[in-house]
């Protein structure tokens, strides 16, 4: 385990996947994803920015920002242009200013149910999930007068392209002091800057609003540690060391989930009577997987049998099973 920082405060412990997809859900994966690239800009633009001077010879101007904006994926994309006339409709007193929008969140299919680093370690099972999306984003810069349009179309180019690795840019990461695990890898490959367009202003019947659309997909990298409790193991019948002792009935495993589960939802399962050399299979890992800590991951539909096995037992070692199916 990492030795803790000095200063640093732990982070609060998970004890389900149910805490952690409050904490992690998509709409503060995008946020967070929105906030730190849009800091990212903003440390080429600002006099005091880290990258400043990268960009002494383009002259910064006063920039406005904002990332409070995403885009319905649903939405047919030639509305996208009605849609930046109305973002902009908003904006029009505080140009020129550049929007970090975000498209929806795409998750990882290969990411379910996977674990890592999972360790067992008095009574305590500890376990880390990864979490992988990928975001497609939008940044569109804004401004009344062609050229200076022109001239943040230019920067932003840099800041995406050339200067992207020199400002440290390709990775995006939080804070170790402060257990932030997060990373936001940039695109690896160059990054194309739309030309500029040009919108009316409402009510306006003689200014315009030109700006211009740079369209990227980010990957978003993060890992969800949680702990739980095993099961406490009730003794009294079977002894590794007296393995011509029947199974007393009142110490039979018994399995505890639904007949019918659904394909597109994790189930935990639970196991009353249970012993600490019991093992627990099944019978068709493409149609399910099960994790350390019991937890059945449907994969696809279709019927799998989840058996209960006593390995000390050489010539009949199933002690109990349950068939359910996937739907």
């Amino acid at each position: 385990m990492a030795e803790k920082p000095p200063g640093a405060v732990e982070p609060p412990i998970i004890r389900n996947q149910n805490q952690g997809t409050r904490r992690f859900s998509n709409d503060k994966i995008k946020n967070l994803t929105k906030i730190k690239i849009q800091e990212f800009i903003e440390s080429f633009f600002k006099r005091d920015g880290i990258n400043h001077d990268l960009l002494k010879a383009v002259s910064p101007r006063f920039i406005h920002y904002n990332t409070d904006k995403s885009f319905d994926p649903a939405t047919d994309p030639t509305e996208r242009r009605m849609q930046i006339a109305r973002y902009f409709a908003e904006l029009k007193n505080v140009l020129p200013s550049i929007l970090v929008v975000d498209g929806g969140i795409i998750g990882v299919p290969h990411n379910l149910g996977l674990i890592g680093n999972a360790t067992v370690i008095k009574g305590v099972w500890r376990g880390t999930f990864p979490i992988f999306r990928r975001l497609p984003i939008a940044i569109i810069a804004a401004a009344r007068d062609v050229d200076e349009a022109d001239e943040m179309s230019g920067v932003i180019s840099l800041m995406f392209n050339e200067m992207r690795n020199l400002a440290c840019g390709h990775h995006l990461s939080g804070k170790a002091e402060e257990f932030e695990k997060w990373v936001i890898t940039l695109p690896n490959a160059p990054v194309e800057v739309g030309g500029l367009s040009d919108i009316e202003v409402p009510g306006d019947p003689i200014q315009k609003i030109w700006y211009t659309e740079t369209i990227l997909e980010v990957f978003y990298e993060d890992s969800l540690d949680i702990q739980e409790k095993l099961q406490i193991p009730e003794f009294g019948g079977v002894f590794v060391a007296e393995p011509d002792v029947k199974r007393s009935p009142s110490i039979i495993p018994i399995i505890e989930i639904p007949d019918t589960i659904s394909v597109n939802q994790q189930h935990q399962i639970v196991i009353r009577n249970w012993q600490d050399h019991y093992r627990v299979i099944l019978s068709n890992a493409r149609v399910a997987t099960i994790s350390l800590n019991l937890l059945l991951t449907p994969r696809t539909f279709g019927m799998v049998t989840i058996k209960v096995i006593d390995p000390n037992d050489h010539e009949n070692p199933l002690i109990v099973e349950k068939e359910i199916e996937v739907v």
